[in-house]
């Protein structure tokens, strides 16, 4: 078209008509304009690139884990309880308080037991002088026995009753050490150097035998408390790793499982487990928590933190065609570690995808695989 427009504006005119010579321009002229803009210019495609970037194989291998929730305690965790039942006079503690073996924690109303010490050395001052009168029998009948005055029933029965009145006194003297050894129970002690964690009663309440008053830790080794269901107890063994990440902590703390309970609640059927932190340093007892357990693994690719790229507030990776081109591929996530992400959607194990994204990438670039990182 642009060539024959071209050849019709060049065709010569009659030069007998000026003005119609002038008119057949000006009408010719737009088209020429035209005719120049029918044919656009060559469009230069942008040269295909090529990048050295390490490249990985897609592996299917998530953990399988079960997390349970549980408290930091100390190892050497005690509860001070009563021997008898009484009301507490005095609780000498308050929470966060040292202590040290032997100090005083709390007294008892002792006014039960102070009777009992009376009435039982009272029952063997009695015993006692019965025991001697009975003896000072035994030995004038031994006399007269020997004189041939007294039968030999006689004597027998004299010295029975003097080894009765001796076991009197015996017995006597057991109850009053066992009235004393009360009056004992009534001052409450510490057992360990330690810190006192809890006080559960006041003065003035009732103390029931074996019904904590006080608990005492003591400042050894921090242990982490927690429970498992009976239908996983059975993945775990003893020195297995565990990860345990407490409430206010940005990382995870190392442990291992120091103790399974073989004996489960009879309520709840799990079973409690004990585990030992790598370090301690800067934990508290009392610190909530979540034990992470890893029980195996299940067939879920998984992918490297640097793999990951985004695209509109999407993650995606850039997976290798046939061709070794890059091209991305949102994907769907799941769960989240400090390393690697585990992919619900979006990916198949043995695809081949980038191991490590740089801004440079995009789409369509043909990769070169360099070393895995």
């Amino acid at each position: 078209m642009s060539s024959a427009c071209c050849a019709t504006a060049s065709n010569p005119l009659p030069e007998d008509s000026p003005m119609k010579t002038r008119k057949t321009l000006w009408l010719l002229w737009p088209l020429v304009l035209l005719s120049g803009c029918d044919t656009p210019p060559d469009a230069t495609l942008p040269a295909t690139r090529t990048l050295s970037l390490p490249v990985m194989t897609v592996g299917a291998g998530a953990p399988l884990e079960y997390s349970g929730v549980g408290t930091l305690v100390s190892d050497r965790r005690i509860e001070v309880a009563s021997r008898l039942s009484g009301h507490i006079r005095d609780i000498t503690v308050q929470e966060g308080d040292r202590v040290r073996a032997g100090q005083v924690l709390a007294q008892l109303e002792a006014s039960d037991v102070e009777s009992q010490i009376r009435q039982a050395d009272a029952a063997l001052k009695v015993a006692t002088a019965a025991a001697a009168d009975a003896e000072l029998d035994a030995g004038r009948y031994q006399t007269l026995f020997e004189k041939g005055v007294v039968a030999d029933s006689d004597i027998r029965k004299v010295q029975l009753r003097a080894g009765s009145a001796r076991e009197s006194v015996r017995q006597a003297e057991a109850a009053l050490a066992a009235a004393r050894a009360q009056q004992e129970y009534a001052t409450l002690r510490s057992p360990i150097d330690g810190q006192v964690v809890a006080r559960l009663r006041r003065p003035g309440d009732l103390a029931v035998p074996g019904m904590p008053l006080l608990v005492l830790e003591a400042g050894g080794e921090l242990v982490f408390e927690t429970t498992v269901p009976g239908q996983q107890v059975s993945r775990l063994q003893n020195g297995q790793p565990v990860a345990v990440m407490l409430d206010g902590l940005p990382a995870p703390r190392p442990g291992r499982i120091s103790r399974i309970v073989s004996s489960g609640d009879a309520v709840t059927r799990a079973y409690p487990v004990r585990i030992t932190l790598d370090d301690v340093q800067g934990l508290r007892a009392g610190m909530f928590g979540r034990a992470v357990f890893t029980l195996g693994e299940i067939a879920v690719p998984v992918v490297p933190r640097p793999a990951l790229a985004e695209h509109g507030g999407l993650h995606g990776v850039y997976v290798l065609d046939d061709e070794q081109r890059a091209r991305f591929r949102w994907l769907r996530l799941g769960r989240e570690w400090a390393d690697r992400v585990e992919v619900t959607a979006g990916l198949q194990a043995g695809e081949r995808i980038l191991a490590a994204v740089t801004p440079a990438v995009q789409e369509g670039d043909r990769i070169t695989p360099d070393a895995a990182p």
